[in-house]
């Protein structure tokens, strides 16, 4: 669970701090890449393009972020001209995907363009999912720190609990086993000196396990306890089905 909630925390963290930022960056230039394309076209079929009047043209023109620029990377230089490729009337002459993909290819830029924008909201949405998944790996490393040294020690004679305190077998009254064939815990009882009733709670998933690679060690556990319990073993009684 800890190093589940540690990776998709940072997975969030990666969208909220660069990822969704980086692909309105792509978005918005692919954007510019069908723009140019456009006016390209018509500059083309009014007779009044040429190589250089192009070049002088795109040189003139900075790429369109719209008016948030919190929603694009902070190394975005700004104004941003257009790329060279979209200098290049020749290359646009072929199509805007000619283009946006010898542009993508020296960028090393994947030439799928996202196809929505990433609004603000959105980010801070990743910023939210992030906050609440730390605190979760927080709170799994909390109860990790509390749980792996834990142990509980028995014998024939008596039983050391996670608290340390020793109990002798034959001091044990009784042995609730109705949750540990579906939950693994387990409850033993025992006289305190005050008169009251004191209680070890055996955790099996905490002990262990009950993985059969590995011996089943919640159960050998269990084996040696009940092997040497005198008292009273409360547990469900297995249902038989009458012959119909």
């Amino acid at each position: 669970m800890l190093a589940m909630f540690l990776f998709l925390g940072g997975w969030f963290i990666i969208d909220a701090s660069t990822g969704y930022r980086q692909e309105n960056q792509v978005y918005f230039l692919n954007r510019t890449f069908a723009q140019a394309a456009s006016i390209h076209q018509k500059q083309q079929q009014e007779g009044m393009l040429t190589d250089e009047s192009w070049k002088k043209f795109a040189s003139q023109q900075t790429v369109d972020f719209g008016d948030d620029l919190t929603i694009i990377p902070a190394s975005v230089t700004l104004p941003m001209p257009w790329p060279e490729e979209l200098h290049d009337s020749t290359l646009l002459t072929k199509g805007q995907v000619e283009a946006w993909d010898a542009y993508t290819g020296r960028m090393k830029w994947d030439r799928k363009a996202p196809e929505k924008l990433h609004e603000a909201g959105s980010i801070r949405e990743q910023w939210y999912f992030a906050y609440a998944l730390c605190a979760l790996a927080l709170y799994a490393l909390f109860i990790l720190l509390r749980t792996i040294r834990r142990r509980i020690i028995i014998d024939d004679q008596k039983i050391i609990t996670q608290e340390g305190r020793t109990v002798r077998l034959s001091e044990l009254t009784r042995l609730d086993l109705r949750k540990w064939g579906t939950k693994g815990l387990a409850f033993a009882y025992y006289p305190l000196s005050n008169g009251k009733e004191g209680r070890i709670r055996i955790d099996g998933l905490t002990y262990g396990g009950f993985q059969k690679d590995q011996g089943e060690p919640a159960e050998a556990l269990m084996e040696r306890l009940r092997a040497h319990f005198t008292g009273e073993i409360i547990e469900y009684a297995a249902e038989e089905l009458s012959p119909s």
